[in-house]
């Protein structure tokens, strides 16, 4: 039989841009989940002096944890905790042997300032969004912004044949007329389809399909259903995978998931939007000067300043 798509209750969308999934990334990827306490910051190990503490151990797991097998609980725990202590010890060591280049460990100790403030910054713009009354008011506007999608009712005969067996072909037809027939002159469509139909689940239900959409069903299917009215009958109807009767039985909108099935995404979606309208405040807000894009144009091979030369 026509396969239908299941049912989408709802479709939210993440915000588009390529950098806007990468920046508020930070949020999903690399911190609790909105609204979770903090952990108790303890002490887990002294390295000649210097503390190894539980947010170390979480902060290692972000960065270095990437790297490790997917292995969970003491075992991974242990990695994290040695390979602090030796970032540690060796950290020390390079500095008595006056080993590295200070402007570039400098450059890098700005860069990962930079990028923690910025990841914590968009935690705490997307936590302040996600608030109860903020996620409903977001329900209310995509169910406002959501076009209503009817749906009809349908019941369903179903009678199999190969493709390329002419002969079983013709004789799923000439069961299918029948039947046809037999509810034309009367007879109940259920009880027929629970009778004679080769879909298994009709002698419990009698070839109901429940409703569905217009996308949800066959096109063959669909062009019958939508241009029927509720009670009509369709003619026998061929696709590759049988012949099939319907009856359409009745109509309606669907109504949009509930508030409760769609809480979560709506969580995401929405601080995803409020790290994302920060951030394109702050740009607005800043004077940006992209120096090497005008040194690459005038430099890049092809450009009018070279073909002149």
């Amino acid at each position: 039989m026509a396969l239908f798509r299941k049912p989408l209750l709802g479709d939210v969308r993440r915000p588009g841009a390529a950098i806007a999934t990468c920046i508020a990334g930070l949020l999903i990827t690399t911190h609790p989940s909105l609204g979770q306490p903090a952990p108790t910051d303890a002490v887990v190990a002294v390295v000649n002096g210097t503390e190894i503490k539980e947010s170390d151990v979480r902060i290692a797991d972000e960065d270095f944890g990437r790297t490790l097998p997917p292995i969970d609980g003491p075992v991974r725990r242990e990695r994290l905790i040695t390979f602090l202590t030796d970032s540690i010890l060796v950290a020390k060591y390079a500095t008595q042997q006056k080993v590295g280049d200070p402007a570039d460990i400098a450059r890098r100790v700005t860069y990962t300032r930079n990028k923690a403030l910025m990841s914590q910054m968009l935690q705490s713009a997307a936590e302040q969004a996600v608030g109860e009354d903020a996620l409903r008011k977001a329900y209310d506007d995509l169910v406002a912004k959501t076009p209503r999608e009817q749906e009809v009712r349908l019941r369903v005969m179903f009678f199999k044949f190969d493709v390329g067996d002419e002969a079983q072909v013709k004789a799923a037809e000439a069961r299918a007329q029948g039947a046809l027939e037999r509810v034309r002159k009367g007879e109940d469509f259920a009880a027929v389809a629970g009778e004679v139909s080769d879909d298994p689940s009709a002698s419990t239900n009698g070839g109901d399909f429940g409703f569905r959409t217009r996308m949800e069903m066959g096109k063959e299917y669909a062009e019958h259903a939508f241009a029927m009215k509720n009670g009509d009958v369709s003619p026998i109807i061929k696709t590759r995978f049988g012949w099939h009767i319907v009856k359409r039985e009745d109509d309606r909108f669907r109504q949009p998931a509930p508030f409760e099935y769609v809480k979560e995404r709506l969580q995401v979606s929405v601080a995803r939007k409020a790290q994302m309208d920060l951030i394109a405040k702050l740009r607005a807000e800043a004077k940006i000067e992209r120096r090497d894009q005008a040194q690459s144009t005038d430099t890049a091979p092809g450009t009018a300043k070279e073909a002149g030369r």
